[in-house]
């Protein structure tokens, strides 16, 4: 059996949510041993979200739970307990890592923020995911996904058609975004502490991360640039880039980005060869600088596409080969035959018996296939197994959970 890249490494995880939980999940899928902390009640996630979009949250059926938390272990700590903080620190004595979205004012309360325990453990990298970052006059405020990296970073506003918006931001898109950023840089962390043998403090925060990921919008926006948005809906990059409705009420985008070389092929596919050469569409500067040329054009494109369902066009651009995508609804991802070929997204079967699909972290090894998607834990699962290999007693365990440090699940 192949050795995964992070078999052998230790990794703390005490998180909330999406954004961290989904980090611990992609490092034990490249092999790490990731050992998650939760109060004794449990985080949030594991009911909140559920009834919010409708999935069961039951310890049967926990799908969205399911999705940020597979192939972990789980301990229960009272970290509001001397003896839960040194819980804590007894399992970070021989840990790589340790991260947490837990907000800086209680980290610095239970005095285990960077700063309080890099002494104590000099080689270990610390990961700290917020929502503003640490610095400036909203350093202090609660982050989501959807303030944080949709509301604060442009998308809410922005992303809809002129006169349109808002947008309805999608779920947990920025702190999966944030979870590749802070992978990235709790494995350039560990990287440094193998080989120099010093830990280093990993910083990423949701608005920063939305920064970076909208910066081909923030960019040219500036004052001085001629972008802007929200777009005019028949002022989009181009008229052939651009997403267009089909006659079965299913929808193509468009990406054709080199315009001269596409433009004459792409007349060809819409059958319409009388626009080659006409002046007002046949190069980006007629469509780009003179709006009324663009918005002719928008609806001319329209009209051709309605003409015929997505299959007549998702034939046509493939024979031509132009860059395009059948426009997919989030409920057609399961019967993808790209996803389900290449792993993107499993089967997975709950205790239940409830055959669903859940979709992979995106990172494949050698054989193209993806991690095996392992039940999340139930709370407190391995609080035992744990301790007992920290070298706890029996008689020991029993205390912490009698006197509810910890518990271990049934």
């Amino acid at each position: 059996m192949r050795k995964l890249p992070l078999e052998g490494i230790k990794v703390i995880e005490l998180s909330t949510y999406a954004a961290a939980p989904a980090t611990g999940r992609m490092l034990a899928d490249m092999g790490a041993d990731v050992i998650k902390i939760e109060g004794l009640s449990g985080e949030n996630f594991r009911t909140a979200f559920g009834l919010t979009v409708n999935t069961p949250v039951d310890e049967d059926e926990n799908p969205c739970f399911q999705l940020e938390n597979a192939n972990k272990r789980s301990i229960t700590i009272n970290l509001k307990d001397p003896d839960g903080k040194q819980m804590l620190f007894d399992l970070l004595k021989d840990a790589d890592i340790f991260f947490t979205n837990t907000r800086i004012n209680s980290l610095k309360k239970l005095g285990i923020d960077y700063h309080s325990i890099k002494e104590q453990f000099p080689s270990l990298v610390y990961g700290h995911i917020s929502g503003y970052g640490f610095k400036g006059p909203d350093a202090a405020l609660p982050g989501f996904d959807i303030t944080a990296f949709w509301a604060r970073g442009g998308g809410i506003a922005d992303l809809a058609f002129q006169g349109k918006g808002p947008i309805s931001a999608p779920y947990a898109v920025g702190d999966h975004a944030s979870t590749l950023a802070m992978v990235s840089g709790l494995l350039a962390g560990l990287y440094k502490a193998k080989t120099t043998g010093e830990g280093e403090y990993v910083l990423v925060s949701l608005y920063g991360v939305s920064v970076f990921i909208n910066g081909l919008m923030i960019t040219p926006c500036q004052e001085g640039y001629g972008d802007s948005f929200p777009k005019d809906e028949y002022y989009p990059l181009s008229p052939i880039s651009n997403t267009y409705n089909c006659s079965d009420n299913n929808m193509v985008t468009l990406t054709i980005l080199d315009y001269a070389r596409d433009w004459e092929k792409f007349c060809t596919v819409i059958e319409r060869p009388d626009l080659v050469n006409d002046p007002r569409f046949c190069t980006i500067n007629a469509v780009k600088d003179d709006y009324n040329n663009c918005k002719a054009l928008v609806e001319i494109i329209r009209e051709e596409f309605m003409k015929h369902p997505q299959a007549h066009w998702v034939e046509l651009l493939t024979k031509y080969d132009l860059p395009f995508s059948k426009a997919q609804h989030f409920k057609d991802i399961p019967k993808d035959p790209q996803a389900l070929e290449n792993g993107y997204i499993v089967p997975f079967t709950f205790p239940n018996g409830s055959k669903k699909f859940i979709p992979s972290t995106p990172v494949q090894f050698q054989e193209n296939v993806a991690a095996p998607c392992n039940r999340a834990p139930y709370l407190g699962e391995h609080t035992t197994e744990i301790l007992k290999g920290l070298g706890y007693s029996d008689e020991k365990i029993a205390d912490l959970i009698a006197r509810k440090v910890t518990s271990q699940h049934a």
